[in-house]
């Protein structure tokens, strides 16, 4: 394919973009996450770790590096969790002002191009199709 991609990740010069379900966002992670202690005990094995084993002990530098791998694992779960969980989050938040009649403040920033994405795009069709007959409503009553 001669298309190049721009900026924007997934999104070729004609407009055509590629979804990453997050099916496959949470699997690329999940098996990121798991050879993290592998690439470690690579760098033990094949690197200069001689010095840095003789003067921790072999006890301790498993802690040392279970203990990365226990820290690396934890932030990335954090900020995996936080990406899937804040766009549902303001979506439910724009549900329940729409659902009070309140559709000055509901409209969806759409951030991604996965599920939640679509999510947040026919959230966004289902407003603006509720405001137009809100206001042909409006207009018969009158």
């Amino acid at each position: 394919m001669a298309e190049s991609f721009s900026q924007e990740i997934g999104v070729f010069q004609d407009g055509l973009t590629v979804q990453i379900p997050m099916f496959y966002k949470l699997m690329a992670s999940m098996l990121t996450v798991a050879v993290i202690p592998i690439f470690l005990l690579g760098i033990v094995s094949v690197g200069d770790t001689g010095s840095i084993v003789a003067t921790l002990g072999l006890q301790n530098s498993i802690i040392v590096m279970t203990l990365l791998t226990v820290f690396v694992v934890f932030m990335w779960s954090f900020f995996l969790a936080k990406s899937i969980t804040d766009p549902v989050e303001q979506l439910s938040q724009a549900a329940t002002s729409a659902s009070q009649g309140d559709l000055a403040n509901v409209e969806i920033t759409v951030t991604s191009n996965d599920e939640i994405g679509e999510l947040a795009v026919a959230f966004n069709r289902l407003i603006n199709s509720y405001r137009i007959l809100d206001t042909l409503a409006k207009d018969d009553a009158e």
